[in-house]
Formats: C-alpha cells, structure tokens, sequence
C-alpha cells in the first residue's frame, strides 16, 4: 500500500467540496490524483471561516481554469478519515455546476496526472475512486461495490 505524506492541513477537520461538471457532450471532468491515488471529480479544501460557494468557485478556478457562474449544491455528507493517527471529519459538500466560463485546463500537474472528460460509463470502469465520485454515482443509482482508498 502507498504511503501517503500528509501535510497539515490534511489532518485537521475540514469542510471539503466537489463539483461535478459537464462538458457540452454530457460527459463528466475527472482527474487522476497523485498524492491519493485515485480518480475523482475536482475536489478542495474550504479555507477555515470561508463561505462554502465561494471556496467551491476557488479550488475549481485553481484546479481547473474555469469560472462557476451557476452551481447548486446536490448532497453533504461527513466522512472521518483516519490520516496519520488522527481522526479527522471532512465535512463534504457536493455540487454540480450548472453553468461556466473558460475553458478547462489541468493548473495543477503536481496534483493531478491526467484531467479528462469521460462519459459516466468508463468512469465507473476506472479502477479506484474517490469518495465523493462514489457518492454521487450512488446519487445516480450505481451501486458501488469496490472499496475506495480514502
């Protein structure tokens, strides 16, 4: 199993968001994570005392180039995670992003190997997914049988 070095920030609670945006074909931008491992729907960290919307369109314009104009919030749900002897609780908030602007660029290659778009079917072939992926697959009706890394 891959050893993961956590910083700081990583162990302490946290709220977390994701975003499940849509190209024009219906297809769905998923990204390969380095540190973790897996693949998954952009995701972030909220900053602490930051509004949740406004953190959403920060990681997403960091991560991906792009400008939420229109988003709404579809699930929340809290995960612990045990991260370095810690129990940490991530506070998830899940969207889909309704409208945006620009065009989508991976601006983060140290975090992310790949940044593609893939229609629903080949991501529930790819072989390890993040939480939040799983969650909202669940949301669509695909039950998960496979164990996620975190």
């Amino acid at each position: 199993m891959k050893r993961i070095n956590y910083n700081d920030e990583d162990i302490l609670d946290h709220h977390g968001v994701a975003a499940v945006i849509k190209n024009e074909n219906g297809e769905i931008l998923i990204q390969e994570h380095t540190k973790y491992g897996f693949w998954t729907i952009p995701v972030g960290k909220v900053k602490n005392g930051q509004d949740i919307f406004d953190g959403l369109r920060q990681e997403i314009r960091e991560e991906c180039n792009i400008k939420i104009e229109k988003a709404d919030e579809i699930k929340f749900k809290k995960y612990t995670y045990n991260r370095a002897g810690n129990s940490v609780t991530v506070s998830s908030h899940l969207f889909e992003v309704k409208k945006y602007s620009g065009v989508v660029k991976n601006n983060e290659p140290e975090k992310h190997k790949q940044q593609i778009f893939l229609p629903l079917e080949k991501i529930k072939q790819l072989p390890y997914l993040s939480d939040l992926t799983l969650l909202y697959l669940d949301i669509l009706g695909f039950k998960e049988t496979r164990i996620s890394l975190i």
